[in-house]
């Protein structure tokens, strides 16, 4: 009896020896576990620290970009300054003889807004002076029914109530269709000089398919139509608020304000010039013309 009594109490002793080595193995990591943490480390340490290297790299390489960006800026606001005056005066120069007028017509304005200038936004009539008289002005205006959106030109009437002459400035019409309003793809555009308003509602102004006296583009009519239309209008606002446009303070006395309305100007010739070039190259490289093309000569 007794030594089934000590046989029982050596088999628990080894069961709870058992159960806390078990323990101990669950608690404590192994050797070779505690090298693979510390190989894990040693690994993920470098790869941290060239993270943020490369970071404070990036950064210092945005900060120096802007530095540069903003010295070459301010270094060449001048001279753009006065290139952007300069094409300016060109504008202004096709449309009024440059020896109709003595004064800085280029800072002397008056900015408008009307609904009849088919747009929301602020436009620009540039007054040119003979011996301190008003001889004609020039008014920036939009035509907002072109085939592709607004067409934006700007006409120069003269003191008398005749059109001295109208350039577009910025137009998405299609290529080798509606863009013939531009003066170096047609003479088209010249067509209006010298043109006279009978009255607010003159049905001459229109094309010859609207019984009109201006000659419509071959496969295009929307894009003409929309130019006449735009004219007239801004034609029909200079006979109404011709009192106000040549008795008002000048509004381009302020550099704020000249930079604004020349830069307005130099930026949509800048970039209408540019698409339509584009656009024109690739519609001579084309034996047919592009969908647009299409589409506008089967709606005309």
């Amino acid at each position: 009896m007794t030594n089934k009594h000590n046989t029982q109490s050596n088999d628990d002793a080894d069961d709870a020896k058992t159960n806390a080595e078990a323990i101990n193995n669950t608690e404590t990591p192994s050797n070779s576990d505690s090298v693979t943490v510390d190989k894990e480390k040693t690994i993920r340490s470098p790869l941290t620290i060239a993270i943020s290297q490369n970071t404070m790299i990036l950064a210092l390489f945005a900060i120096a970009c802007t530095l540069t960006v903003s010295l070459v800026s301010e270094l060449t606001k001048d001279r753009i300054k006065v290139q952007e005056q300069q094409q300016l005066l060109n504008t202004l120069h096709s449309i009024i003889e440059p020896s109709r007028y003595d004064n800085d017509i280029a800072n002397d304005c008056v900015l408008i807004t009307s609904p009849q200038l088919g747009t929301d936004k602020v436009n620009t009539a540039y007054i040119a002076r003979k011996s301190g008289n008003v001889v004609a002005v020039a008014i920036t205006s939009t035509a907002p029914q072109g085939y592709s959106g607004n067409i934006d030109f700007i006409m120069a009437i003269n003191n008398d109530g005749s059109v001295n002459g109208v350039r577009v400035l910025k137009h998405q019409e299609t290529p080798g269709l509606g863009d013939k309003i531009e003066v170096r793809k047609s003479d088209w555009i010249n067509s209006f000089t010298g043109k006279t308003l009978r009255s607010e509602d003159d049905n001459r102004w229109a094309v010859a398919k609207d019984s009109g006296i201006f000659d419509q583009f071959t496969g295009a009519t929307i894009t003409p139509r929309a130019v006449v239309s735009g004219v007239k209008n801004t034609l029909n606002y200079f006979n109404k608020n011709k009192a106000m446009l040549l008795t008002s303070a000048n509004d381009c006395t302020s550099d704020v304000n000249n930079d604004v309305n020349s830069d307005e100007i130099n930026r949509d010739t800048v970039s209408h010039n540019t698409k339509t070039d584009a656009n024109f190259s690739a519609v001579q490289q084309k034996a047919s013309l592009p969908t647009t093309a299409i589409s506008e000569a089967a709606n005309e």
